[in-house]
């Protein structure tokens, strides 16, 4: 009869996380961006996100900036979103979950190239993380060390841009981007650890958010030790079951 108390003792992590949404950060750069192999192209801007919290979980912060998940959904600034809060290997996107190897790149990324999520970075800077995030997250027919912007089912051009690139300087979004994804290795890291996804199903950017202090994805002590509480009680009762049944004999 104990062991009901084992399986209740331990829930599946559940929070959610509200969040008013300030206004998109450096818009100004744009680019075309298909992703079935160039038979639709559509225009994009990629750049930063600021929210604001409203509630949820401590470890968020009152005010971060972000980078959405996948393109091609939509926020409105000025209005409140309320989120799943989960781990970034699951993560919603386009193509199904996000899986652990690129959670791993999206952290390898960001340890390296954004490790702090109050910062506002630039133009140039915010338009390359965010274009670095959807080619990891959406490309399907590339891996670590052949990520390209230029081929693959995903693929981009027209960078409004593109004038100011300086070759072998890293100016222009592209170049920025590229230098980057080549970089990550996808075997040890060092990977960024106090990072989580904020997850919504029906047409609204899933973004990344990063703890401060505590963080709420991991249980507390006292969920332990009630887990622990708990299996001790139903391993006893079992024992004291199996006892009476072989007296009874």
């Amino acid at each position: 009869m104990l062991l009901p108390l084992l399986l209740s003792a331990a829930p599946a992590f559940t929070a959610t996380v509200t969040v008013l949404f300030n206004a998109p950060y450096s818009p100004s750069i744009t680019v075309e961006r298909t992703v079935d192999g160039g038979a639709n192209w559509y225009l994009q801007d990629p750049g930063q996100f600021n929210f604001s919290l409203v509630s949820g979980p401590n470890g968020i912060p009152s005010q971060f900036y972000t980078f959405c998940v996948e393109p091609r959904e939509f926020l409105s600034p000025g209005q409140t979103y309320t989120y799943n809060l989960a781990r970034v290997e699951d993560a919603a996107t386009n193509i199904g979950g996000m899986g652990a190897t690129k959670a791993n790149l999206l952290r390898e990324l960001l340890n390296d190239y954004y490790p702090d999520f109050s910062v506002a970075v630039d133009e140039l800077h915010a338009a390359a993380l965010q274009v670095s995030i959807w080619e990891i997250v959406r490309e399907n027919q590339q891996g670590v060390g052949t990520y390209a912007l230029s081929t693959g089912d995903v693929q981009y051009r027209n960078w409004s841009d593109s004038g100011a690139c300086t070759p072998g300087q890293y100016t222009c979004v592209q170049d920025l981007a590229q230098l980057w994804l080549d970089s990550l290795t996808g075997t040890g890291g060092p990977y960024m650890q106090d990072v989580g996804a904020l997850t919504l199903v029906g047409g609204v950017q899933d973004v990344l958010v990063q703890f401060r202090g505590e963080n709420p994805l991991i249980p507390e002590p006292g969920t332990f030790l009630l887990t622990g509480t708990a299996l001790i009680l139903a391993w006893a009762g079992l024992r004291r079951t199996r006892r009476q049944s072989g007296r009874s004999r």
